[in-house]
């Protein structure tokens, strides 16, 4: 499917993500105000994560233009860039529906707009993502329905995702273009109508998902086998949501100015004929400083009391031995020898084709994912999502609608240890004896566990913590009175926990808490056993301990010390019992 040069340039994961919101002023006011609302909430969600992501808002079909751009009934309310609290006080206090409604309706027009805002943009642009905020009812004018799918096409064909989302508080028949429209924004493969939403939140949460859904960590070529490789995309589906801390800097004490530090590397020469040394403090007039070259550079590692230098290219190659980024398969082994739980290292990845990097890369990966999930297998790989990244060995586990997202296929990306990764933990052995559990108690346990059960939803819970502090900052800078409501999910419920019978698991598990009964001190110090350290252990201790049969008053690491001091075999499941046995026949001088 592809050749080795096509693997070599394979396109490399730099700049930044890109996104325009659409408005379309020409519905009513209530289809208006929500979607509105929606924006407002997508921009502050961006300002909580502090995200270098690049959004611009317009608004389309108003009888008015405020563009920098040559574009007709378009007034763009923020201009694309990093999101600003400038520009979310300008989005907030905007009343859309305030302005006029244009004569007709011209959807190319907005389309070409966006593909000149995309083109013209200063920054680099990773990904490019259109959000068009409407109804499906009301369809362009009749002589700009074909230059508007032609420009779809063009946008598409060039990499930009376009999205619709059909704000709307009923279903409704969805006009025949749209349906036409849509087919050509899914490259004529499958797609389902979008649904009718109303919710604010909900279609602030698609917007989200949507403007990250191509957010890939690395774009590579995956090889199957010689000669025959497949493009896809390794994305991180779980994003960390730290908590902001303040930042401190520099500041001149005379200025007050910001102090900025660079770092410049140089180097020193010395003219040939001045045979006297320049030290570092004293430094010879003939001298010259002159900037160090990345090629003189040299890097070093101590290794047994000795400085070991590198190259920055024998540097690259070490750290790397495995080659340029790419996703190579190993073979495959049964879904059962892998448990998640047990290799976990690092949270995992989710891997799907990307037509960017081969195209026709869907159908082999539908086949490979066919096979996996049939078969019941798994495919063992080699990751290396970066130039500078050291390989990981990584298992590829087939799944659909990961964390229920509108997602057909995929395969789970998990890390796979290396045989240093891997630690020896001694066995733990427990002294005390273990409790029997009764039947009518497990009964009882399956009872509450199954009251308890819920279904569970990747977006349940939210961080407390964090979104206390997201409202107390918001309130600061916004200059608002009061903050904004939280419902903390992870309280627990009390209606909850009525289907449990108090008193029939206070008499099988309890006592519980400040009522617990706790066991009195022994006050009679003479049947009191005093703990051997494990220093006074001598062979006439061990003797006199074997005489009185009182070796089982040392513990089982002691019990155990004795039996290799004296080169004993045992097996680590024997018990305390067995191993006092062992030394009463073995140990006896």
């Amino acid at each position: 499917m592809d050749s080795d040069d096509e693997i070599e340039e394979a396109a490399k994961w730099e700049g930044s993500p890109g996104t325009i919101v659409l408005i379309n002023a020409l519905e009513d006011s209530s289809t208006i105000k929500v979607a509105h609302e929606a924006t407002c909430l997508l921009i502050r969600q961006y300002l909580r994560s502090s995200s270098s992501h690049n959004i611009g808002v317009s608004i389309y079909g108003t009888d008015q233009t405020q563009t920098d751009l040559n574009s007709n009934n378009i007034i763009d309310i923020i201009s694309m860039d990093t999101p600003t609290l400038e520009g979310y006080k300008k989005l907030r206090a905007m009343d859309i529906a305030s302005y006029g409604k244009a004569k007709e309706y011209v959807l190319s027009e907005v389309l070409w707009h966006c593909s000149k805002i995309f083109k013209d943009y200063k920054k680099k642009l990773s990904s490019q993502t259109i959000l068009i905020l409407t109804k499906l009812l009301n369809p362009p004018v009749t002589t700009d329905q074909k230059r508007t799918l032609d420009r779809v096409v063009n946008l598409v064909g060039s990499y930009t995702k376009i999205t619709i989302i059909n704000i709307s508080p009923d279903d409704y028949p969805i006009d025949k273009f749209y349906k036409e429209l849509l087919i050509d924004i899914n490259k004529s493969q499958e797609y389902t109508l979008p649904q009718a939403v109303w919710n604010p939140n909900v279609i602030q949460n698609m917007m989200y998902q949507q403007s990250h859904r191509h957010l890939a960590v690395a774009k590579l070529s995956f090889e199957i086998g010689p000669g025959f490789s497949i493009g896809v995309g390794v994305y991180s589906l779980l994003g960390k949501s730290n908590q902001s801390y303040l930042k401190t800097s520099n500041i001149d004490a005379k200025t007050n100015e910001t102090v900025t530090r660079v770092t410049m590397r140089s180097k020193l020469t010395v003219n040939p004929g001045d045979s006297q040394k320049v030290s570092d403090d004293d430094v010879s007039g003939d001298s010259k400083e002159l900037p160090l070259l990345d090629s003189e550079l040299l890097f070093c590692q101590e290794y047994g009391g000795e400085r070991i230098e590198f190259t920055k290219k024998e540097k690259e190659e070490m750290s790397n031995p495995f080659g340029p980024p790419m996703l190579k398969l190993l073979g495959f082994k049964p879904a059962i020898k892998l448990c998640k739980e047990k290799w976990f290292l690092k949270a995992g990845y989710f891997l799907y084709p990307n037509e960017s990097v081969i195209e026709g890369s869907t159908v082999p990966f539908k086949a490979l994912h066919k096979a996996c999930d049939e078969m019941k297998t798994v495919a063992i790989c080699m990751l290396c999502s970066r130039a500078n990244s050291r390989p990981s060995i990584v298992a590829l586990a087939p799944c659909t609608r990961p964390l229920d997202l509108e997602i057909e296929i995929g395969f789970d990306v998990i890390h796979i240890p290396f045989a240093e990764n891997v630690r020896e933990i001694p066995q733990l052995d427990d002294e005390s004896d273990k409790p029997i559990l009764q039947k009518k108690q497990k009964e009882e346990m399956n009872k509450i566990l199954n009251s308890l059960q819920f279904h569970y939803k990747a977006d349940m819970f939210e961080n407390p913590k964090l979104q206390s502090q997201y409202r107390a900052i918001e309130a600061k800078a916004l200059q608002e009175t009061s903050l904004e409501p939280f419902v903390d999910s992870t309280i627990q419920k009390p209606e909850v926990y009525q289907v449990i019978r108090e008193d029939v698991f206070e008499e099988l598990f309890g006592p519980f808490g400040v009522s617990s009964i706790k066991r009195s001190c022994n006050t009679d110090k003479s049947n009191t056993i005093k703990k051997i350290k494990t220093e006074d252990i001598n062979e006439s201790l061990v003797q006199d301990m074997i005489i009185n049969k009182s070796v089982d008053k040392l513990t089982v690491a002691q019990i155990k010390n004795i039996l290799k001091e004296r080169n004993i075999t045992f097996s680590k499941s024997l018990n305390k019992a067995d191993l006092c046995e062992l030394v009463y026949e073995n140990c006896t001088s």
